[in-house]
């Protein structure tokens, strides 16, 4: 049975072309940037603010040693596939082939949300996502990979294929491990199937993976590569800076500063594990499970919370949210939408003006790091008011999952 939104209206004729002229826009525009980003000089050149990961992506591809084992990576097996299949060899060639292949993932995502959760959705996330397109960092990145497998996943498990749906949350984790948050949704769901296919294809991985290299690769992912120091533009970072005299280093792709205690370490992992508990233990509370609360609110709130508390937080992790804040804002939830369209702008002007930020900590880049934060925190703290207000609600009486479903 097929997910709609069964209080929006039909829409009239007129809304409808409006509504087909709008997406063409938004994907027009997402197709065009990539032959004229393509294009510049400072793109094919070795301009580290946007190429930078490519740059590493390709020695990654070229290396004649054992990933993991002859040389670190900081990328989970699957992200380590796509990064091999997409070199041929060449940095200009593994640019393209990157740009192109992200632009397909990110259109694959607004299609998988169309069919899952409708078109308002896939619309909300072409809006949500258009910051991008001012600067397109994210097409040289591979964040969109495991958005791309992690929507589909629980797509997959709304259209009533579970097994599929779970193998596909689990592939989603071996390509960054960000995914692995949107796990409690299957036992919420009581999707046992996507449960058992989620476990058995995560072991299976997880066993292959250390059994060709040992628990190194693991080490070396969660680490990303034994990096130390708190990067510039996380939570707590952009704060200790300006308290801070130590001067920034670029450490393990990133920009840091000073060294991240041990007891910080833990504290932070602590307060980020009980927001995300909270986050989903909220949203089971509430009978029947709705969209908006499980899709939208709690998964925000379990990924901003992750974003939060983490050491590291560059802008193209901001992706993680949009297909979510879409499913919320296709509901009716403008306000999470327009925070995450707000967070995006910033973190593409932050990129935009990284080195001025690292070099010289100039008030306008510094500043807008703070308010993009600062933001974050704000969105987390808004859904979880609009989770803790739905579990307030009193019980509806129970029905069956798939009418649940189809109705959200």
């Amino acid at each position: 049975m097929q997910s709609r939104d069964i209080h929006a209206p039909r829409p009239r004729r007129g809304s409808s072309r409006a509504w087909w002229l709008l997406v063409f826009v938004l994907v027009a525009g997402r197709v065009a940037v990539v032959p004229i980003t393509l294009d510049q000089a400072a793109v094919q050149g070795p301009r580290k603010v946007l190429t930078g990961d490519v740059r590493r992506f390709h020695n990654i591809a070229t290396h004649p040693g054992t990933p993991y084992r002859s040389f670190q990576v900081e990328y989970p097996p699957v992200m380590l596939g796509a990064i091999k299949a997409l070199d041929s060899g060449s940095f200009s060639s593994a640019t393209s082939a990157t740009m192109w292949s992200q632009l397909l993932m990110d259109l694959g995502v607004a299609l998988l949300l169309w069919w899952g959760w409708g078109k308002r959705s896939a619309v909300a996330y072409l809006i949500i996502g258009a910051p991008f397109l001012f600067y397109p960092f994210l097409y040289l990145r591979l964040d969109l990979l495991s958005v791309l497998l992690a929507v589909g996943g629980i797509a997959l498990v709304r259209r009533r294929r579970p097994a599929l749906g779970g193998a596909a949350l689990a592939l989603a984790c071996f390509a960054k491990v960000w995914p692995v948050l949107l796990t409690p949704a299957l036992l919420i769901r009581r999707s046992w199937r996507a449960v058992a296919a989620f476990c058995a294809v995560g072991a299976v991985g997880l066993a292959a993976w250390v059994g060709w290299v040992g628990t190194a690769g693991v080490n070396q992912v969660l680490s990303m590569r034994h990096s130390s120091g708190w990067e510039v533009e996380s939570t707590v970072g952009a704060v200790g800076r300006l308290f801070s005299s130590d001067p920034v280093r670029l450490n393990q792709g990133a920009w840091r500063f000073g060294t991240v205690p041990h007891w910080a370490y833990g504290t932070l992992n602590v307060l980020m594990l009980a927001a995300v508990a909270a986050a989903w233990l909220l949203a089971r509370r509430h009978q029947p499970h709705g969209t908006a609360v499980l899709d939208g609110w709690a998964a925000i709130a379990a990924i901003g919370a992750f974003l939060i508390f983490s050491p590291l937080l560059s802008p193209q992790f901001m992706i993680w949210l949009v297909p979510f804040a879409a499913i919320a804002a296709a509901r009716g939830d403008r306000l999470v939408g327009g925070l995450v369209t707000a967070v995006v702008a910033l973190s593409v002007a932050d990129l935009n003006l990284v080195m001025e930020l690292v070099r010289t900590n100039e008030v306008l880049p510094q500043g807008i790091v703070l308010v993009r934060n600062l933001l974050l925190v704000v969105l987390v703290g808004v859904c979880f008011a609009r989770l803790v207000r739905q579990a307030r609600r009193p019980a509806v009486a129970a029905a069956p999952p798939e009418l649940v479903e189809a109705a959200a």
